[in-house]
């Protein structure tokens, strides 16, 4: 062994962090959301089985505890749980929500439960443990979530810039909120599924074996599984196959070489959908079956610039880091202009179908909660407009910088606002909105502040706000 060689680090041949700082950065991540969510502990703060979450978890229970899939049990004496079922054709209540969710759960859950069974503690699916058990699925898939994305973004961006998306997009967005606060909600759970799906095409596409092709398969059905209306991933990925910078014969040989590892992909998709097109099939007589009774899209109507503007919910009123997004859009060259199409042909179209919802601002939540899990898209156009500024004056630069710290801390900041419920989570209005600006203090006759929305008059496509 050479004297130069004994004297180097060994860790430094196989690591550097100097050219890893993007991983640190993630450690870091994660600490601050680790230690935010113990701080908060949501679990002692307000019921974390309730709202949607009500929905999406019930079929653990009823499948692994209490063998019931019509809910029975949920009427008995002493049942300290809550489950809402629909009315069905066949007079069977049925879940509102997909159990896309409830999957994810399902390891958590059963955490839970074999710690309640083991400490002689109430196993009866709503105890205060498989509440915090949800939580803590949220930062796990959280964290699982980023670190793909990191494995994604390192493909076409610095390690510098790599950091900065990923302090971004983890701190700077709702995601924050719905990885702790929120973290049973099933944003977070579409957002891990978003990375896996992205990075498994990635490599799907770079060697289409049969156990990367599984994986891409379950992901897509999965996807689909959580929020059918994320089916918009699938046209994402299509259109990336097609506008990659290749000759077009070249595109077209490998989709004809794909052949059957295409129909074992949507087999897999497919395959993962079956239990829930069982369900419908069993308790509906229908395996397609449109669950939201009495709602509905109004495509005519669309309220995309409340969604994206209104002080009541506005993504980039409260996600405003998104606006860089948008600018970057214009500079993704290179690599990036793969990426290009795709993001403006999906983002409008599924920001279209999102706001043409009925409730476009999706009851309780913090900024524009549906649109969570495409930060794994909106990364690539942030990215590139992260890139475009690198290479700016430093004026730019230092400016810019200064712009994005800011905005990190106004989403932390207003993050607490809204557990607090200073940010009311269903009525903002303007004057609510700069009444509580910088502050962690309820203004003088705040109740007058704030502006309810019609929600009867919305479900007739009319407008929600007061005339």
């Amino acid at each position: 062994m050479t004297k130069s060689s004994m004297t180097k680090p060994v860790f430094a041949t196989h690591f550097k962090w100097q050219e890893n700082r993007s991983v640190l950065v993630c450690l870091l991540i994660f600490i601050y959301v680790i230690k935010s969510t113990i701080d908060i502990s949501p679990w002692k703060q307000k019921p974390i089985i309730s709202q949607d979450v009500v929905s999406y978890y019930a079929y653990l229970p009823a499948v692994f505890i209490y063998h019931d899939l019509e809910f029975h049990y949920a009427s008995r004496p002493g049942f300290k749980g809550t489950v809402w079922c629909l009315p069905t054709p066949t007079g069977k209540g049925i879940l509102k929500m997909t159990m896309g969710t409830a999957v994810l759960y399902a390891p958590f859950f059963g955490v839970a439960h074999l710690y309640e069974k083991l400490s002689g503690g109430p196993a009866d699916g709503y105890s205060i443990s498989y509440h915090i058990a949800l939580i803590w699925a949220g930062v796990c898939y959280f964290i699982v979530g980023i670190l793909l994305l990191r494995k994604i973004l390192v493909r076409y961006f610095s390690d510098w810039v790599v950091s900065a998306l990923l302090i971004s997009i983890s701190l700077g967005t709702n995601l924050y909120n719905y990885a702790s606060w929120d973290g049973a909600m099933s944003h977070v759970y579409s957002f891990f599924m978003f990375a896996l799906a992205v990075w498994a095409f990635l490599r799907w596409l770079e060697s289409s074996s049969f156990w990367n092709t599984i994986v891409l398969g379950f992901a897509l059905g999965m996807v689909v599984l959580i929020r059918p209306t994320n089916a918009a991933l699938i046209l994402f990925l299509s259109l990336y196959f097609w506008n990659r910078d290749l000759p077009m014969r070249a595109k077209w040989e490998q989709f004809v070489a794909l052949k059957w590892k295409l129909l074992l992909l949507a087999f897999v998709s497919v395959l993962v959908c079956v239990p829930q097109l069982l369900y419908w099939k069993v308790f509906t007589g229908q395996y397609f079956f449109f669950s939201y009774q009495g709602e509905r899209f109004f495509f005519d109507r669309p309220q995309i610039m409340s969604g994206l503007f209104s002080y009541h919910k506005g993504w980039f009123v409260y996600t405003p880091l998104m606006v860089l997004a948008g600018l970057g859009i214009f500079q993704m060259k290179g690599k990036l202009k793969e990426w290009r199409w795709p993001t403006v042909i999906t983002m409008p179209l599924i920001i279209y179908v999102i706001f043409s919802w009925w409730c476009w601002w999706y009851g309780g939540g913090f900024s524009a909660r549906a649109l969570v899990e495409y930060y794994v898209i909106m990364a690539f156009p942030l990215g590139a407009f992260y890139t475009f500024i690198i290479d700016q004056n430093l004026i730019i630069r230092i400016a810019t910088t200064a712009s994005v710290i800011f905005l990190i801390w106004l989403n932390i900041f207003q993050s607490e606002q809204y557990r607090s419920t200073l940010l009311h989570y269903d009525a903002m209005s303007k004057a609510a909105y700069w009444g509580i600006w910088g502050t962690q203090r309820f203004p003088k006759d705040y109740d007058k502040l704030i502006v309810p929305l019609n929600a009867e008059k919305a479900k007739k496509g009319e407008s929600a706000f007061p005339n």
